[in-house]
């Protein structure tokens, strides 16, 4: 069955609000997610399975405890919605290896998730890993 663009673009809207900004995201995921889904984010070489997208988001909200994803403008048509997005947070725990800083970190980004009877089933994503780690500190601008 598939959603029209605005039933998709307001069920993903809802999944997006629930996996970032709640304490019970876990919960979310594991309703929300197809068991065979499948995260591809930029650098990594292997896509996340639904296990290691639930830790990925327990690790970025410990790291970012008043962390948002806001979501800057989005799009959907056919099984697809597209979003831009910003992350803002205070770094507060180790988060890529980096210890806390302390600092205020704001970095962009793009996503395409693929839904699957209401639920999300692959997630495509590029964020601004560059600018973040240089805000972190754990890459030093040249210039």
């Amino acid at each position: 069955m598939e959603l029209q663009a605005n039933d998709l673009k307001a069920t993903f809207e809802r999944i997006w609000d629930g996996v970032w900004h709640t304490p019970d995201a876990a919960q979310v995921i594991a309703e929300n997610l197809t068991d065979d889904f499948q995260m591809y984010i930029a650098p990594r070489p292997q896509p996340l399975d639904k296990a290691a997208f639930t830790g990925m988001v327990a690790e970025w909200q410990q790291a970012f405890p008043d962390g948002r994803m806001e979501i800057l403008d989005s799009a959907a048509q056919g099984d697809r919605a597209w979003v831009y997005w910003v992350s803002t947070g205070t770094h507060s725990d180790t988060y890529l290896g980096i210890p806390a800083t302390g600092k205020k970190v704001e970095y962009k980004g793009a996503s395409v998730l693929r839904l699957e009877n209401g639920k999300v089933a692959e997630y495509w994503d590029v964020p601004d890993a560059l600018s973040l780690l240089t805000q972190l500190g754990g890459i030093r601008a040249n210039g």
